[in-house]
């Protein structure tokens, strides 16, 4: 894992080693997108998603959204909105709308902030 602090103000942590798998959901529709949190802060996340050239404008289209991961050592669920897409829309950064009182907890110990 690479620890960097950007202007956003709050630490961003990258995996590089390896990536959490997160299976996002429009919160009025019956889609789900599978993903790879690429990076995560306080605030939000970075994810990578395989979307076919069909389904293109996907991530712009869906203002709030929820999410899930389910690995092991990294359990997150909330909500979230998008906030920018790549040009290649392949790539997008998620705001945290709310996360649960177990992934707010999860979160802050991964990063190193206490309580």
């Amino acid at each position: 894992m690479n620890q960097s602090i950007e202007k956003r103000g709050s630490p961003r942590v990258n995996w590089i080693d390896s990536e959490v798998q997160v299976v996002i959901k429009p919160l009025h529709a019956e889609s789900q997108v599978l993903g790879w949190i690429e990076d995560i802060s306080q605030g939000g996340f970075k994810v990578r998603a395989e979307i076919p050239p069909s389904f293109r404008g996907l991530f712009r289209e869906w203002e709030e959204f929820s999410f899930e991961t389910f690995e092991n050592f990294f359990g997150l669920k909330g909500q979230g909105r998008i906030v920018w897409t790549s040009a290649n829309e392949k790539t997008a950064g998620i705001k945290f709308v709310e996360l649960d009182e177990k992934s707010g907890r999860c979160l802050n110990g991964f990063l190193g902030i206490l309580p």
